[in-house]
């Protein structure tokens, strides 16, 4: 009884995966914040994609191409101008400054928009909730005093307001802020968790375990960084096709070996797993980087933040990896060999037919 209420609840987490790998769509803000002697003036970027999902924020019938048409409409305009005035605060203090927005104009995928407030001085808290609907949204914000970046926050609709003290050391909020995000990416990224479960579902010895996840981690280290910098780009419908194409990869290769061998899959023949986490991995490293990319980090960061979100993703996989571990160990010890074999059958058809759904989702367009 107790081993089929573990495979009913593998079956809901995996179909549960799936529906939000279905619908993930992650759009992003930008403000900046430039904290200067006489003024204070802020750049905020919006996402055409958010803003025409969010039925309040723009007249109805906009549409994406008329928000990226020069000039924008005035009634687009000011219905921009609400939207941040109203979900965008700064404080000095205690005190509110007023904002008024100078300027409001298309860039490209985005509309940015120019704001002014009265100088800031001691401590500065800004709060920001632009799209309190969307649960994905990110708001990454940049505190800068005159041309030198004090503060780097990532703010959502759970975490919506950043305080910098004055003067404050930026590399430790650096680190902390992108920490934070890489363990995110993961556990919001099924794709991720359902290729890390695949390579680690046959178990194995801990040799062999190490060198697979080893292999993962260099890969996508390596494309992670390559990708941030913008010395390597690849269309961000192939590295999704290619990421779901992987997964499918890995769990057909899992239903080989279960099919003619005991679960662990290390028997005389070469395991590929460590291979496969390799090439594969460094396409999910292209995955990793969109938040990144999407951030435009300042000079004076970049080492910091990739390092810090490189440090978040292991922290994030090895968490998937202990609990994967740990699940796989108790079936083992609590089931006999058959059982133990046909569960994991269920769970690597469940992983490869996931995989194939999001698969035809994003290359075919399904």
């Amino acid at each position: 009884m107790t081993l089929t209420r573990a495979l009913r609840t593998l079956l809901a987490c995996l179909l549960a995966l799936s529906g939000a790998a279905g619908a993930h769509s992650l759009t992003f803000s930008h403000v900046d914040v430039r904290l200067d002697v006489d003024a204070t003036q802020l750049t905020v970027t919006l996402p055409s994609a958010a803003l025409t999902h969010d039925r309040a924020a723009l007249p109805t019938g906009t549409t994406t191409a008329s928000l990226q048409a020069a000039p924008l409409s005035s009634p687009v305009t000011q219905a921009l101008t609400r939207l941040v005035t109203a979900r965008l605060h700064i404080r000095a203090g205690t005190q509110s400054l007023p904002l008024t927005v100078t300027a409001a104009r298309a860039a490209g995928e985005n509309v940015t928009v120019i704001l002014t407030a009265p100088a800031a001085r001691g401590t500065v808290t800004v709060q920001s909730n632009l799209f309190p609907d969307d649960t994905l949204h990110k708001t990454f914000l940049n505190l800068y005093r005159g041309q030198t970046l004090a503060g780097q926050y990532a703010l959502d609709r759970t975490q919506t307001t950043a305080t910098l003290d004055a003067p404050r050391e930026a590399t430790t909020a650096v680190v902390l802020t992108f920490i934070r995000e890489g363990v995110r990416h993961i556990f919001i990224g099924p794709d991720h968790i359902l290729f890390v479960l695949a390579l680690v579902l046959l178990g194995g010895r801990p040799r062999t375990q190490v060198r697979i996840i080893t292999a993962f981690t260099a890969a996508h280290s390596v494309t992670l960084v390559l990708a941030t910098l913008n010395a390597v780009q690849l269309p961000s419908r192939l590295v999704e096709s290619v990421i779901a194409l992987s997964i499918v990869v890995v769990g057909l290769h899992d239903l080989r070996v279960l099919r003619r061998a005991a679960p662990e899959g290390t028997g005389a023949t070469r395991d590929p797993r460590a291979a496969l986490a390799f090439g594969f991995g460094l396409i999910h490293g292209f995955g990793f980087a969109s938040v990144l990319r999407e951030q435009t980090l300042p000079p004076q960061a970049v080492a910091w933040s990739l390092a810090a979100f490189n440090v978040g993703v292991e922290l994030g996989q090895l968490c998937i990896l202990l609990a994967a571990g740990a699940a796989l160990h108790l079936l083992r010890r609590a089931a006999r060999p058959p059982v133990t074999r046909t569960s994991l059958r269920v769970a690597a058809t469940l992983i490869t037919a996931t995989g194939g759904v999001w698969l035809a989702q994003r290359a075919l367009g399904f």
